[in-house]
């Protein structure tokens, strides 16, 4: 049995008002699982550069961006009729400047983390994390919402 799973991503913005226009948030790329085996975890690394989830940020350099991750426990499968257990862990985000001097930060995606844009004014956040189907899991596509808020102070 094989299906394919397809979060949603999600992004707000919360900005001070004299940080408005100067700050923004993008969902890029959706996390994508791909096709899974029943009774088989699977878990996709927030490096993988093809089924990562990615967000993209910008912010006034030298100022502090919150990360706040709202996150499914389980994928709902398209058409109605089941659901499959997602979680997510400690290593399963990275936050990266694009400034050839930024250092990726990982960072646990349930927990919200203050970064400052000390070397880039833009940054890229990637998630990754693992599915269980189950052994009785119905064939067919599954898919929740990730929701990426971004604070700016």
């Amino acid at each position: 049995m094989r299906r394919c799973f397809l979060p949603l991503l999600a992004a707000a913005a919360v900005c001070a008002p004299s940080l408005t226009g100067q700050s923004q948030v993008t969902g890029i790329r959706n996390l994508n699982f791909g096709p899974v085996v029943a009774s088989v975890p699977s878990s996709v690394t927030p490096s993988d550069p093809i089924r990562s989830g990615r967000f993209y940020v910008r912010h006034v350099l030298n100022r502090q961006v919150r990360l706040s991750f709202n996150l499914p426990n389980r994928l709902n499968r398209v058409g109605g009729g089941g659901n499959m257990p997602i979680s997510f862990g400690a290593t399963d985000a990275i936050a990266k400047g694009t400034a050839p001097t930024s250092l990726p930060v990982t960072f646990n995606p349930n927990n919200p983390i203050t970064i400052t844009m000390s070397t880039s004014a833009d940054m890229y956040v990637n998630l990754g994390g693992r599915v269980a189907p189950r052994a009785n899991q119905q064939v067919g596509s599954y898919q929740g919402t990730v929701t990426l808020t971004c604070t700016f102070f």
